[in-house]
């Protein structure tokens, strides 16, 4: 356990370089200036800011001598059953020319951010990054081999729009290329590549050259199961290799009012804008072309670096680790140490004891967030102050473990119990294998030593005793480098799903490590038995509560950053009705006292919500205008269909606009959308957008339709984020995340 623990320290972020360090390296000191400059207000698409951020990073690119340019266009969410998503987006694209290239080297962040937050991580960090790494390359004194390019998104926070429109359209010329982007899910932490493109063998290659890299390939899976989405989705779809790398720690900031600068880990900053210097050095004079020839491989991080196989080694070592714990069970079974029934009882009891675990841990956070629900932040879940959480979590569940195999060792005995574990760990990474390649990264790797040491402990004579437990001790190293800095790392993704996550990495270390107890001396006393089994989970049952009630008193409302509101109001102008809502279940007297009704779908006041429930509750009406809806032209065809040439437009002045056609009144077959031609499913019951980033003069929208009814009812909605624009609007005392404004209404034609 000690060995985790310092290594758990040994990720910690590096010490951030002051502004007079030479000019050749990353100064996250350097770099805050920029972030200082960008974060100072919020800048969501179509805000004053957002254009001011676009004009300062282009001076100051111009001020080093690349060459810079904007290009425009319109993104579109992908095609789905649901509202389409669009904006006018405005890459910002800056170039170094290579000498003789081999390919593109791409530095990518997003200079959007949600409405309502400075965004100083997201993605103030990664635009720090760009800058400083920027002015370091202006510097070195020599042209690159390679082009060298910064591509600076748009409209990442509405859906990817700006990588879609750049994937789209300006890809063709860039050859092989390889992408770094930079994101933040939090503001501080050690920043870890989180997902590569395949093949990813010349990637990773770079990547462990460069400094205090961390990366794993299972939590590229984990990735998937968050609500969270970057750039490289679309980047990969386009043929890029990428590489995706994140801060994750302090997410109870993410996409808050509180992400402002002061709050931004300068550590976080170094670290992770010194390992991006190094890898575009390293790539702006490699062979580009190796890297789609280059294989898959997967990767875990040791104290000592990125350990690196190749990816169709994946399922030959579980099934070969799988062999070996059938070898160690048949070597016990043929010694007499156990019996193939108590192996079987063994698997079922590791199976029920981990499960029980991370349920442990989870009712833990539970029961937390029953007692206060408030505390939780709106986007991850997570709260201000986490660590006795944590504590309390890793408390509960190694404990509830230690009695399970406390009790069951008495009947199944230790030899039986540990074949069993071994056997159980060994068939999920075969399944992880299988059915989630990449997903045994984190098993196999601290597994394998575990088996190798209980072969040969089984094979030495039992008069060796002591050199049997050396082998067993030292066998369990690698398992305490590998998951303990992992379980650390998963704490951060949220109290929840991390938090269990993280509990069942630290419990499968445990049951791996429990059955050496089995070897140390146990008193024989009824007394010493019963203190043991009575005193202990008595103290464990206190630690846990002690713990959990400290994690109540460090993150209740009066020690802490403001409590967090998400709410929105929207003006039904048809009806004159307006509503409060959100898709959060109050949990302040703030809220409380607005979100009155229970949930209900709220369509014809949120229709780009598509049918999600939200609690709500009446708001004061407004004399806003509601959005207007022009024909410009209307034409009926001879084979029956009409085609609408329409102008879209907010009279308040929103920059989001949007439409939707219902599919019992027509069918839409063909539409274009601010000049983007959208693909069209006949069979969808609704067709619906919105478009961000909207001229004053409004965008033009064409549909070519099959009409069912007579006359043609579409309705309409504009959003801004200006809540002190609604009368008697008091704002609360918390904070208030991506506040919207919403006015709907609806036009005949």
């Amino acid at each position: 356990m000690l060995v985790g623990v310092l290594a758990t320290i040994d990720r910690h972020p590096v010490e951030p370089l002051p502004a007079e360090a030479p000019s050749s390296v990353f100064s996250a000191a350097r770099a805050a200036e920029h972030v200082e400059r960008i974060a100072e207000e919020p800048r969501p698409v179509g805000s004053a800011h957002h254009t001011e951020t676009r004009h300062y990073l282009l001076d100051r690119l111009d001020a080093w001598g690349w060459t810079t340019e904007v290009r425009r266009g319109v993104g579109a969410s992908p095609s789905s059953t649901g509202t389409r998503q669009l904006a006018a987006v405005s890459n910002i694209v800056a170039r170094l020319p290579g000498t003789d290239p081999s390919g593109t080297v791409v530095l990518a962040a997003h200079y959007d951010s949600v409405p309502g937050s400075p965004g100083a991580a997201d993605d103030g960090l990664g635009l720090g990054v760009l800058l400083e790494t920027a002015r370091a390359l202006s510097t070195d004194g020599s042209a690159p081999r390679n082009d060298v390019m910064l591509l600076i998104t748009d409209a990442e926070e509405l859906g990817l729009l700006g990588a879609e429109a750049f994937v789209r359209r300006h890809t063709e010329d860039l050859g092989t290329t390889v992408l770094l982007n930079h994101e933040a899910r939090g503001n501080a932490g050690t920043p870890s590549t989180f997902r590569t493109t395949s093949p990813n063998g010349e990637l990773l290659r770079v990547l462990s050259a460069a400094p205090g890299t961390v990366a794993n390939s299972a939590f590229e899976a984990a990735f998937e199961a968050l609500p969270n989405d970057t750039d490289v989705t679309r980047f990969a779809e386009g043929g890029l290799h990428s590489y995706d790398t994140a801060i994750i720690g302090g997410g109870a900031y993410y996409h808050t009012p509180l992400d402002t600068p002061d709050r931004l880990s300068r550590s976080a900053l170094q670290q992770t804008g010194q390992a991006s210097l190094a890898m575009t050095r390293q790539l702006a004079v490699a062979d580009l072309t190796a890297v789609p020839e280059s294989g898959s491989e997967l990767v875990v991080t040791t104290p000592w670096g990125l350990l690196r196989w190749p990816a169709a080694l994946e399922e030959p070592l579980a099934w070969m680790t799988l062999a070996l714990v059938g070898l160690v069970t048949a070597l016990r079974h043929r010694r007499g140490d156990l019996t193939l029934p108590r192996v079987g009882m063994s698997v079922g009891v590791t199976v029920l004891v981990m499960a029980m675990a991370g349920t442990a841990a989870l009712a833990v956070w539970r029961t937390a967030l029953a007692i206060d629900p408030g505390q939780a932040s709106v986007e991850v879940g997570t709260v201000y102050h986490p660590e006795p959480y944590r504590l309390a979590m890793a408390s509960a569940g190694l404990g509830l473990l230690l009695v399970g195999y406390v009790l069951a060792r008495r009947r199944l005995g230790t030899p039986a119990l540990a074949t069993g574990g071994l056997v159980t760990f060994a068939l999920c990474g075969v399944v992880a294998a299988r059915m989630a390649p990449g997903a045994s990264a984190l098993l196999l790797p601290p597994l394998l030593p575990v088996v190798l040491g209980h072969l040969l402990a089984t094979l030495l004579p039992a008069r060796h005793d002591l050199a049997r437990t050396v082998v067993l001790v030292l066998a369990l190293v690698p398992a305490a480098l590998v998951l303990g800095p992992n379980a650390l790392s998963a704490f951060a993704l949220g109290a929840g799903m991390g938090g269990v996550l993280a509990v069942v990495f630290l419990s499968l270390f445990a049951w791996l490590a429990l059955p050496l107890l089995g070897r140390l001396p146990s008193p024989d006393s009824r007394g010493a038995r019963t203190l043991r089994h009575v005193l202990v989970p008595a103290l464990g049952i206190v630690l846990v509560a002690f713990l959990t009630a400290t994690g109540l008193v460090v993150n209740r409302s009066e020690a802490t950053p403001p409590r967090q509101e998400h709410v929105l109001y929207a003006l039904n102008t048809a009806t004159g009705r307006a509503h409060w809502a959100s898709p959060r279940e109050p949990d302040t007297g703030w809220s409380r006292s607005r979100l009155t009704e229970q949930p209900a779908v709220l369509d014809e006041s949120f229709p780009w919500l598509d049918g999600r429930r939200l609690f709500h509750g009446p708001a004061p009406a407004t004399d806003k205008s509601p959005p207007r809806l022009d024909v410009v032209e209307d034409r009926r065809g001879d084979d029956g269909r009409r085609e609408l040439l329409l102008r879209l437009s907010s009279p308040r002045g929103a920059t989001g606009v949007g439409m939707w056609i219902a599919g019992e009144q027509a069918t839409v077959r063909a539409a274009t959308v601010g000049g983007r031609d959208l693909s069209v499913d006949p069979a969808d019951e609704e067709f619906g957008f919105v478009f961000d980033d909207t001229p004053p003069r409004g965008i033009e929208v064409r549909v070519v339709l099959d009409q069912h009814q007579e006359t043609l009812t579409v309705r309409l909605v504009d959003r801004s984020h200006d809540l002190d624009s609604v009368p008697g609007f008091t704002p609360p005392q918390g904070v208030l995340v991506t506040p919207t404004v919403a006015v709907t209404g609806v036009r005949t034609l």
